[in-house]
Order: C-alpha cells, then sequence, then structure tokens
C-alpha cells in the first residue's frame, strides 16, 4: 500500500502517527516535505515534486533481535544502492557507494539520505522500524548549506520518472528486507563491499577525543582531541554499527556513529558536478 500526497510535514512522522492498523511495508510518499528531517536533526532539501520522498512500515520478524538494528540499516542501504546502479550503471560515471552508516554517494556527492527509527516492543523484540528515505532524482539547483548534493538525473542526462523510481524503490527494500536476518551473511558482505572509500587512506576528523581503542603492534599512543584530522583506512564495521579505522602510526581505533566525519576534497559548494 502507498500513501501519496501533495505535501506533509514529513512522511515518517505521518507514517508514525498513523501506524495503527497498517500491513507491513506500507508507504507514506510525499511530492514535498515542509518538516524533512535528515540525519542529526538536519533538514533535508527538496524540490518539489522533483524527488522520491518517502517512508517505509517494516515489521520485523520475532527472530530479529534488537541488536541486529545496523542490520536493518545495511539491507536498506543496499536497497537504495540497487535503485542507483539500475538507472547509473554502465554510465561513465563514479561508483555508487554508502558512506558510513547509511549515505548513499556517487563518488564524492550525496545523492540519498536515510533514517531509521526502532520501536522497541521488549528488550529482545524490535516492534517495528519507520524507514525515511530521501532520494534526489531531478533537482538540479541546490540552495541549502548541504556541500555535496547531487541527483540522479544530473549524472543520468534527462529526468527520471519519479513514481518508477518509487515503485522500484519499494520492490528493492521488500526484497532486501523480507529475509532478514537469515539473509544476514550476504547483507553484511554486500555493504561492506560497497563501502565509499573502502581502500586506502582517507583524511578524517574526530569528532570526540580518542586514544588507542584496540592493542596494536606499535607502540606509539597518539591521541586524537576533538576536531583533529587525520589519515586512516577502514578496517572493519561491527555488527552493531562502529566503525573501525587504522591510523598511518598502525593503531586502530573504533568510532560509534556522529564520532568521526570524512574529510572530502575538491567538492565546493554550487551545482557543478565534480566527478
Amino acid at each position: 500500500m502507498v500513501m501519496h500526497f501533495k505535501e506533509l510535514p514529513s512522511t515518517s512522522s505521518y507514517l508514525k502517527e498513523h501506524i495503527e492498523g497498517l500491513p507491513g511495508f506500507s508507504v507514506v510518499r510525499a511530492d514535498y516535505q515542509t518538516a524533512g528531517r535528515g540525519q542529526r536533526g538536519n533538514h533535508w532539501e527538496s524540490e518539489s515534486g522533483s524527488n522520491l520522498l518517502m517512508s517505509m512500515l517494516f515489521c520485523p520478524p520475532a527472530a530479529l533481535h534488537p541488536s541486529a538494528q545496523f542490520l536493518v540499516s545495511k539491507a536498506v542501504s543496499l536497497a537504495v544502492l540497487d535503485v542507483v546502479d539500475k538507472y547509473l550503471g554502465g554510465l561513465d560515471v563514479p561508483e555508487a557507494c554508502v558512506k558510513w552508516p547509511n549515505d548513499i554517494y556517487v563518488g564524492d556527492r550525496k545523492v540519498a539520505g536515510i533514517l531509521i527509527e526502532n520501536a522497541l516492543q521488549s528488550a529482545d523484540r524490535i516492534a517495528h522500524t519507520v524507514i525515511g528515505v530521501g532520494l534526489n532524482v531531478n533537482q538540479r539547483r541546490f540552495l541549502s548549506d548541504a556541500p555535496n548534493p547531487a541527483s540522479l538525473a544530473q549524472y543520468f542526462g534527462k529526468d527520471l520518472p519519479v513514481n518508477d523510481v518509487c515503485a522500484f524503490l519499494v520492490d528493492s527494500l521488500k526484497r532486501n528486507l523480507a529475509c532478514l536476518p537469515e539473509n544476514a551473511a550476504q547483507i553484511s558482505s554486500r555493504y561492506k563491499a560497497r563501502l565509499w572509500r573502502r581502500e586506502g587512506f582517507h583524511r578524517y576528523i574526530s569528532r570526540v577525543a580518542s586514544s588507542s581503542a584496540a592493542p596494536t603492534a606499535v607502540t606509539q599512543n597518539e591521541i586524537l582531541s576533538a576536531g583533529s584530522c587525520f589519515e586512516a583506512e577502514i578496517i572493519d564495521v561491527a555488527a552493531d554499527g562502529p566503525l573501525s579505522l587504522r591510523l598511518r602510526s598502525g593503531e586502530v581505533r573504533v568510532f560509534n556513529f556522529k564520532e568521526v566525519v570524512p574529510v572530502i576534497d575538491n567538492v565546493t559548494k554550487g551545482n557543478k558536478l565534480i566527478k
């Protein structure tokens, strides 16, 4: 079931307010949101009618323990990647990837954001999950302070049918979520294979003070103060979400959500695509 509105404050808020009695995989979609939200409470910019703004209700099976909440996030990220691959796969454009934990990038440009809100029924049961997705489809001018937005149409070269994009995403979400937790290993493997900057050293900024979080082969203990810029490579993403990075010194640090941000070079504010 897809409920389509011209305008809503927020598709996720509407879904949560009317959740009673709705079947799993119910979808709320809006052409425009007056109070659309991204991660960390940020406003999600979207031109009216240009993009896909939707939320889906997921009712996990009893076997999906609350400790597997990040598994849902990975499955949703892969579902959105499936959509991007459908339209941009085979074109001479940068690879679509998941920027940890669940932003969708094409090269160094953000084309989609995901906001997942879990409600727990008990300590060992997820009651339901509200999955919010904002996918930039046809917008070409971005006016917010977001440093690196892009849309599928900017890469594809012409407008895409938003209704078709929505239908494909809904089907992809159902496919990726329906078999949880049985396909957990496959989901995790695919997620790691599509991580943005999964190879090589890149620059990051620590938002928290950090010293060595894991035993290493070196004796130097490199202390990172809040605001420190450092180079590191991705080692792993834990089952519950934390990101492990190896510094140039060889030390390994583990960061939770919001504790580290990447430095994105050669991206300027504006509407010109940098490939």
